[in-house]
């Protein structure tokens, strides 16, 4: 159905400068233009997390993203929210979800991978929030667990499996929940090239191994198979936190309940107990009293003859005497 752009007045025809009150498809017109000219303020205000009101806001983005679900169509926003690599939005965002399984329902692609190599580049051991980081190496688990499926997708190279293996924790066991992950991964890269004998893919599963051998051997350190400048381990930064009335509130949301998909479960108001009159039975006496008020009563002299009769009422029996028998 065509629109006839000679009826539309001039307000309308200013875009967003107007403002003008029209509804459909100018004012997503109108949305576009002022989300395109004003990126920077919305890219300070939820990714870059350097002041409190910023946190704020982002916290609460990410608390509409977590409401909303992960979906084709908006799993980059979930991405870029992880790469601010604060903790108050990353848990917000994550809330009861699994960080290694945040991305397991999107088909990994190169620039996915791509995004997230680039995080674990840019960031030194202890540097990322564990969430954060578990959430990266989610989708590096699902792209490569056949390694010649994900090579398809995105080749490998050797700074790849020394930006994976420099994350490990030589201090901590096996069972350690990061080292478990990562080692996982670079048992599926050691089996690159298996079945095709190929000299790129035998390069690259070699030096998998040796990272999972440096890592196993009690004789050897992570700097014998990983450049000493990527071991370097930075303090753990938390970032900047929001404020503390803020941050209650953020606290006390978390506790409530959601259900299946994440979404906000609504709770009940509390049940007050409502006091069924009908039920009640009401003395005449006393509420006719109640109006009234409080009344005086005098006591009452009995009478002679009524006291006996009430002594004789309340005296315990005489007992009777058996007959005599007569002789």
């Amino acid at each position: 159905m065509g629109v006839n752009t000679a009826s539309l007045s001039s307000d309308s025809k200013k875009g967003y400068a107007g403002m003008p009150t029209k509804t459909g498809f100018l004012l997503i017109e109108n949305d576009r233009r002022l989300i395109r000219d004003h990126a920077h303020n919305f890219r300070e205000a939820m990714f870059s997390c350097t002041t409190q009101p910023q946190v704020e806001c982002s916290v609460a983005f990410a608390r509409y993203l977590s409401y909303a679900g992960l979906s084709n169509d908006n799993y980059w926003l979930f991405l870029r929210m992880v790469m601010t690599n604060n903790p108050w939005v990353i848990d917000e965002l994550l809330h009861e979800r699994s960080a290694r399984l945040l991305f397991s329902t999107i088909r990994p692609d190169n620039d996915l991978l791509d995004a997230a190599f680039e995080m674990l580049y840019s960031r030194h051991p202890d540097e990322i929030y564990g969430p954060a980081l578990e959430t990266v190496l989610g989708i590096v688990q699902n792209a490569y667990f056949d390694a010649d499926d994900g090579y398809r997708i995105r080749k490998l190279s050797i700074m790849d499996i020394n930006a994976l293996g420099k994350f490990l924790v030589k201090d901590e066991p096996q069972e350690y929940p990061l080292n478990r992950l990562i080692l996982e991964i670079l048992d599926r890269i050691a089996h690159l090239g298996e079945y095709y004998g190929e000299q790129d893919k035998n390069v690259l599963s070699k030096q998998a191994f040796n990272v999972r051998y440096a890592y196993f051997d009690h004789t050897r350190n992570l700097v014998d198979a990983i450049p000493e400048p990527l071991l370097v381990r930075v303090p753990d930064r938390q970032g900047v936190h929001p404020e503390d009335d803020y941050a209650d509130l953020v606290a006390k949301r978390r506790e409530r309940k959601r259900d299946i998909h994440g979404r906000f479960v609504k709770e009940a108001a509390p049940e007050i107990p409502i006091r069924d009159e009908t039920s009640v039975q009401v003395e005449p006496e006393r509420v006719e009293s109640e109006r009234v008020g409080p009344v005086s009563v005098r006591p009452v002299k009995e009478s002679a003859s009524e006291k006996s009769a009430v002594k004789s009422k309340t005296a315990a029996p005489e007992k009777k005497k058996p007959p005599q028998k007569k002789k």
